[in-house]
């Protein structure tokens, strides 16, 4: 059985309609909830103790499945989401941590540029929403020693990004 904890957004309504037609023998939990709109260390910290709570009380009952990120941001949203995955690593025997890219959607960086709230400058990688999915999905049968996947996404010129938005 699969359980996709929260489900609610871009991806996880995608991944709560894609998990339907996936078959597993174990038990997994995918866990797909966290405030990425508040980076402030308290809103942070507070979603650290929330996965090490659900973590600790189960860890025993089935594979843990972490979506997270491999953003380099200088923030607590990094901080915390990269000492959740240390956690579940080192306590958690059946785990997988999957690292991905910005997604394509109409929340984050994207609206952002689209609103104006902001400049484009330097390279992003992203992903769509359905490939992100995808990846995430093809990883929940694995069987093997390595517990962290980082799915790469494309690069993509912010400005090009940005004229892109504003064309359409």
């Amino acid at each position: 059985m699969i359980n996709l904890l929260n489900g609610k957004g871009q991806l996880g309504s995608i991944l709560q309609e894609q998990i339907k037609n996936i078959q597993t023998t174990k038990n997994i939990f995918i866990y797909h909830t966290w405030n990425v709109w508040d980076k402030s260390q308290d809103a942070q910290k507070k979603e650290y103790k929330k996965f090490i709570d659900f973590v600790d009380k189960n860890k025993d009952n089935g594979r843990i499945v972490f979506i997270s990120t491999y953003s380099e941001g200088n923030n607590y949203y990094v901080h915390y989401k990269q000492k959740s995955e240390a956690h579940l690593i080192s306590s958690c025997n059946d785990c997988l941590i999957i690292r991905l890219p910005n997604l394509i959607g109409n929340k984050g960086i994207f609206n952002r540029l689209k609103n104006k709230e902001c400049e484009p400058y330097g390279e992003i990688e992203i992903m769509s929403l359905e490939d992100a999915s995808a990846n995430v999905l093809s990883l929940l049968n694995y069987d093997g020693l390595v517990k962290c996947f980082t799915i790469k996404g494309e690069m993509i010129s912010v400005i090009t990004l940005d004229k892109i938005i504003h064309t359409f």
